[in-house]
């Protein structure tokens, strides 16, 4: 169990009251590393932090982890789609206050800033990388690609490390790409990129070079689901691209844990299979904690 439960953060952005969630464990080195957590379209942080489990981790890893909040539970993540950027809501702009609110306390490691979150926060972590390359070191986009609005713009001032973790079979967000949202209509709509498509932009924004390498990972459990790695490691400046696809993976944050049979089938109904043969958060903080930024 976490040792220290995330306090509620207020400030002020844009004249809207803004809030994020910040843990911050009891033993931190010098300078800490941050990881902010980016929850899903429609959900609240608090959610996030109880899914990802994120706390716990941070408690044994010795990082501080956020949860910043939208406004109205939606992300300005670049399809166009959404209200917050129909109203002109700059969230990329709130992001870098965050990081800024959170120095003012704790001193953190500038090397080694990172940034997740699944669906409508995947994409937003995606927009990140494309703007925010001078302040994070890698970004993992969960069950989220890019934009397909934002591709042809996506210009990094640097060079930065990728991992994306994402199921074949998502009902909302299509693995090969289109209008997000699936036969639900959950979400707000908007073109996304493929699964493929959202690597190979990134690896030939790193410059990466040669075929990216592909390793199927061992099975935890017979759920249905295999999980296939395609990874560029010949990129600048030390960068990486890894991407976990989920053969029989759906729009879920893997794995799931503790839920009641019946919540369980109502959740695969609507959303695919939760796979259990893979740990999205150590997957990230394990990649992660190898990449920090270059000089």
């Amino acid at each position: 169990m976490s040792l220290l439960l995330a306090a509620v953060v207020h400030l002020t952005f844009q004249n809207h009251a803004r809030r994020y969630l910040l843990h911050v464990p009891a033993r931190l080195p010098a300078r800490a590393p941050l990881v902010l957590v980016f929850h899903g379209g429609s959900e609240p942080p608090e959610n996030m932090e109880k899914m990802s489990r994120f706390d716990e981790l941070a408690d044994r890893e010795h990082f501080i982890v956020a949860y910043p909040a939208a406004v109205d539970k939606n992300w300005a993540d670049g399809r166009g789609s959404t209200p917050e950027e129909q109203e002109g809501i700059d969230d990329v702009g709130f992001v870098r206050a965050v990081i800024a609110d959170i120095r003012k306390q704790h001193p953190l490691d500038d090397r080694r800033i990172f940034a997740t979150g699944p669906s409508n926060g995947g994409i937003f972590s995606n927009r990140l990388g494309c703007e925010m390359a001078d302040t994070f070191a890698a970004i993992g986009p969960v069950i989220g690609t890019m934009a397909s609005n934002l591709a042809p713009n996506c210009k990094p001032s640097q060079p930065i490390s990728v991992v994306g973790i994402q199921g074949l079979d998502d009902p909302l967000m299509p693995f090969a790409g289109g209008e997000e949202g699936g036969l639900h209509h959950l979400g707000r709509g908007g073109r996304i990129e493929g699964g493929r498509a959202t690597q190979e932009l990134w690896a030939r924004l790193n410059g990466c070079s040669g075929a990216p390498s592909s390793i199927t990972m061992l099975r935890d459990a017979d759920d249905g689901t295999r999980v296939v790695k395609r990874s560029w490691s010949r990129c600048r400046a030390g960068s990486e691209v890894a991407w976990y696809e989920i053969e029989g993976g759906g729009h879920r944050w893997p794995p799931r844990q503790g839920e009641r049979p019946a919540v369980e089938r109502l959740a695969r109904k609507a959303f695919g299979v939760s796979s259990q043969n893979i740990d999205a958060t150590k997957t990230l903080w394990e990649f992660f904690k190898r990449h920090a930024k270059g000089p």
